[in-house]
C-alpha cells in the first residue's frame, strides 16, 4: 500500500509520526489523534500482499484485547486487522477517565471515519462490529455507504433490548403513579433506571466491567448514547450484497427473532449472507474464535456463495457450514 507524502501526521504515543512511516510499520500500537483533544488507542497489523484488511468495532464491554484469539486466526491467513478502543473503552477510556457524560453513537461513527482517514486506509472498507459495535458499524454504513464493501454484523445491536426497555418503562409508570408531582422528565427517569439496571446486573453478567474503577460508569454512558438509536431504521442505505449477519444460536442477550426481524427489514439486494452459529453464545469471537474468523475470511476472500442472500447453519466443532444440501468446510473450533 502506497501513501502520499503529505504534511499530515498522526499523534502516536505522544510522538508525531509521518503517515509514510506509519504505513511501513509491520505492526503498530499507540494513540492516534482523530480530533482536537481526542485520541484513540489503535492496534494495527497491515495485510500481507494481496490480502484484505478488516476493521473491528468493539462490543459494549470490550477493548482491543478481547479480540485476540479471533484476530490471531485472521493474521495467520495474512489478513490485515485494524482494531481500536473508541471513547469509553479500553486504553482510550483509561486515558480520559472518568467519563461522566453520554457517549453519542453518532460521535463514535464520526471518530471511526476520522481514524480511517488519519490512518490513510483506502476504502471501500470491510467493517465488522460485535454487538454494540454492530450498531456503530451500521451507523457508519448509513453515513458513508459508498465506503463500505462488507458490513459484517455479529450479534449486533439493532434496537433497544425488549426486556430491559420494558422494565424501565414499567418503573417510569410506577413512579408517575406514586409520585405524580415528580418533576423529572420521562427521558430523565429512563436514564435514572437505566443507570440502576446496569449497576445492578452488569457486574454479575459481565464481570469484566469491574476490571478498572471507571469501566462500569463508562458502560452506562455508552448505553445511554445508543439507547435511542435504531439501526433497523437505517437498512435502506446498506450497499448491495454487503450485509453479512452472524447470529449465535445460544445468544443470552439478543433473541434470534430480533435479528431475524432486522434481516427482514434489509432490502433483498443488500443481503449477502446470514449465518446461524450453533453452540455459540453472544460473544462469538471469544466463544468460537477460529470458526468465526474462518467464516469472516470466506467473506473477505469474496466467496460468491456468500453474496446471494442465503441462509447458512454453522457447526463450529465440526468446522462445517451448511445451506440446504451444500456444505462449506471452514476452520474447526
Amino acid at each position: 500500500m502506497r501513501f502520499l507524502f503529505l504534511a499530515l501526521s498522526v499523534l502516536v504515543s505522544g510522538f508525531f509520526v509521518s503517515l509514510e512511516s506509519l504505513a511501513k510499520a509491520e505492526a503498530f500500537k499507540g494513540f492516534v489523534q482523530v480530533a482536537p483533544q481526542k485520541e484513540l488507542f489503535v492496534d494495527y497489523v497491515p495485510a500481507k500482499e494481496k490480502q484484505p484488511t478488516v476493521v473491528l468495532v468493539n462490543g459494549l464491554t470490550y477493548s482491543t484485547r478481547q479480540w485476540d484469539s479471533f484476530v490471531n486466526a485472521l493474521l495467520a491467513k495474512g489478513v490485515g486487522v485494524l482494531r481500536y478502543d473508541p471513547i469509553g473503552q479500553g486504553q482510550t477510556l483509561l486515558k480520559y477517565a472518568p467519563v461522566v457524560a453520554p457517549i453519542p453513537v453518532q460521535d463514535q461513527v464520526a471518530d471511526l471515519k476520522s481514524l480511517l482517514d488519519k490512518m490513510n486506509l483506502k476504502g471501500p472498507y470491510n467493517i465488522a462490529g460485535l454487538s454494540y459495535g454492530g450498531g456503530v458499524a451500521a451507523g457508519f454504513t448509513a453515513a458513508y455507504p459508498s465506503l463500505v464493501k462488507n458490513l459484517i454484523m455479529m450479534a449486533p445491536f439493532t434496537r433497544p433490548l425488549d426486556g430491559q426497555d420494558q422494565w424501565i418503562r414499567a418503573q417510569i409508570w410506577a413512579t408517575r403513579q406514586i409520585f405524580p408531582f415528580n418533576k423529572m422528565s420521562d427521558d430523565d427517569l429512563y436514564d435514572y433506571y437505566l443507570h440502576q439496571i446496569i449497576y445492578a446486573t452488569y457486574p454479575q453478567a459481565e464481570p469484566i466491567v469491574l476490571e478498572n474503577p471507571f469501566k462500569l460508569e463508562a458502560t452506562f454512558r455508552l448505553v445511554q448514547g445508543i439507547r435511542k438509536y435504531r439501526p433497523i431504521d437505517l437498512t435502506s442505505s446498506i450497499p448491495a450484497k454487503s450485509l453479512h449477519l452472524l447470529i449465535a444460536r445460544q445468544d443470552q442477550y439478543i433473541n434470534t427473532s430480533v435479528l431475524d426481524e432486522y434481516w427482514d427489514a434489509v432490502p433483498e439486494q443488500s443481503r449477502a449472507s446470514r449465518l446461524y452459529i450453533n453452540g455459540s453464545e453472544h460473544k462469538m469471537v471469544e466463544a468460537v474464535p477460529n470458526f468465526t474468523a474462518a467464516w469472516v475470511y470466506q467473506i473477505l476472500s469474496g466467496n460468491k456463495k456468500l453474496s446471494e442472500g442465503r441462509d447458512f447453519e454453522g457447526y463450529p466443532f465440526r468446522g462445517e457450514v451448511r445451506s440446504g444440501q451444500e456444505e462449506i468446510q471452514v476452520g474447526r473450533e
